[in-house]
């Protein structure tokens, strides 16, 4: 049995980021404990701003606050912004906690180990749904066919088993190809009961990143059986028949223009988008002010906007979000990150970068530009990114410097 350190508690609870996600509290209990060790290590002196992973965490997190402090005048909702201020002092803490837990290559290997049995506990408990009704947790399916898993009131098993695949397949492909192309086929038959599009995106994404590691001879198996596990997960889905039908009707309706026949195919993510793009034109230097989407959105959307009523709470793009809420310097600060990571994965030495690859791999298909993404800064959804960010922080410093103690 493991000595019980710190190191090994910080790596738990990062775990339980994600593993924690279906229960009581979500990733908050976790969040908390893993900012509490962050303080700690901060009181005792015991972070060392001299590693690159170190430095690298406070940089990102510059790079995110600037642009929201910027945003604080002239916020539609000031109490909402102050939030995502301590929301992100909050986050840098637990990326330190994180780091400390992840300061060796078999502490990643212990974390990618883990997860990867968290998404098979999903998977597992999304096929029992599926066969018996109920999962395993008593939850039931919903009545228009969604497999939910164990997030009983939300979608986000498609959304964390598809982001989550190219991380924890990476060296199962390597190792072991065909369990890796079964596993795939389990997430596209997830992914396509989850009734949410996006997932069936986030899958392609995450695909086009693993398929370079199979043979060719998998390459093909995993085309053709994907397709049957696709067409199959939409013959019992109807929410995802109905999706297709709203393509069907984009291609042969001719009564409404594209961006009408757009909004109705994306369920209105195109006047979303309109209105989010408005608020940037006219606020190009601070935004509407970072987590004031919501209350700034009838100030700005046109007449006929069909969410007048009913204000979305986010744009449903990351980029377009942070665009609207922090304007040009937060969708600047945003790209400038994009840049520094991929630089830093370049200029990394060979082992380092491998063993980097798997996080970079999920980071990628979050950060892809064309999808529909969560609120970036959310307690759900920021241990996620945050989690990837950290491993792939701690695999390129320990290609460069000697890991400290377990």
């Amino acid at each position: 049995m493991p000595e019980i350190s710190l190191p090994l508690i910080s790596r738990f609870l990062g775990l339980m980021l994600l593993a924690w996600q279906p229960f009581f509290s979500g990733p908050r209990l976790p969040s908390l404990l893993l900012c509490c060790i962050g303080l700690w290590l901060l009181a005792r002196r015991q972070v060392d701003f001299s590693r690159s992973g170190e430095q690298r965490l406070g940089l990102v997190f510059v790079l995110l606050l600037v642009p929201v402090l910027i945003s604080l005048p002239g916020s539609f909702d000031l109490k909402g912004s102050l939030l995502v201020v301590l929301g992100l002092s909050i986050f840098f803490c637990v990326g330190l906690a994180l780091l400390a837990g992840l300061q060796r290559p078999q502490d990643l290997a212990w974390l990618n180990r883990w997860l990867l049995l968290v998404v098979l506990a999903w998977l597992l408990d999304g096929f029992v749904q599926l066969a018996l009704g109920v999962d395993l947790l008593g939850h039931p399916i919903l009545a228009d066919g969604r497999i939910l898993g164990p997030f009983q009131d939300n979608l986000r098993l498609g959304l964390f088993v598809t982001l989550l695949m190219p991380l924890v397949l990476w060296d199962l492909t390597r190792r072991r190809p065909l369990l890796s192309l079964l596993l795939i086929l389990a997430i596209g038959v997830i992914a396509a009961l989850s009734g949410a599009r996006t997932n069936l995106y986030f899958l392609l994404l995450g695909l086009a990143l693993l398929l370079p590691l199979f043979s060719w001879r998998y390459r093909l198996s995993l085309a053709l059986g994907l397709v049957l596990v696709l067409l199959a997960g939409f013959a019992l889905s109807p929410v995802m028949n109905e999706r297709m039908d709203r393509f069907t009707a984009m291609a042969q309706g001719s009564e409404h223009g594209l961006f009408q026949r757009l909004d109705h195919v994306l369920s209105g993510r195109m006047s979303i988008w309109n209105t989010g793009l408005r608020m940037a034109r006219q606020r190009p230097l601070t935004g509407v002010g970072a987590g004031a989407f919501e209350e700034a959105y009838p100030h700005f959307a046109p007449a006929d906007d069909p969410f007048l009523k009913n204000r979305p709470y986010h744009a449903h793009n990351m980029y377009v979000s942070v665009l609207a809420e922090s304007g040009l310097p937060g969708l600047l600060a945003l790209l400038l990150l994009a840049g520094l990571i991929l630089r830093w994965m370049l200029q990394a030495p060979p082992v380092a970068r491998a063993r980097a690859a798997p996080y970079a791999a999920s980071l990628a298909v979050i950060a892809f530009p064309v999808s529909s993404q969560p609120v970036l800064f959310s307690m759900w959804w920021f241990p996620l990114p945050l989690l990837l960010l950290t491993g792939l922080l701690a695999a390129l410093q320990q290609g460069k410097e000697s890991p400290g103690p377990a």
